[in-house]
């Protein structure tokens, strides 16, 4: 029992134990991800029209006398926003350093 939660510690601890002390912080990181992030992937959409929206819904006219409309999700001719520059820089979500202000 008490074995799982040493394996669990020391996959936490095992960034921080590097006996390197070089100043370069690539070697602590393991992925060949960059540490400073200027851009992300844009979570919005083009329509036809060039307006940019996360979701498009067309209204649906009711098919009878005294129902509603309904409105029905765009899922067609949507263009992927692509590349969205930080308005400043970031850190990689991977990197295994805790900063602090001081």
């Amino acid at each position: 029992m008490g074995n799982n939660g040493s394996k669990f510690v020391k996959k936490i601890v095992s960034p921080f134990s590097n006996t390197n002390s070089s100043d370069d912080t690539r070697s602590i990181v393991k992925s060949n991800s960059p540490i400073i992030v200027i851009s992300r992937k844009g979570s919005m959409f083009f329509d036809e029209d060039g307006d940019l929206a996360h979701e498009f819904y067309i209204e649906v006219p009711p098919t009878r006398k005294g129902c509603k409309a309904t409105m029905k999700k765009v899922l067609h001719n949507l263009i992927p926003q692509g590349e969205v520059a930080h308005q400043y820089p970031r850190l990689h979500v991977d990197f295994p350093i805790i900063l602090h202000h001081v």
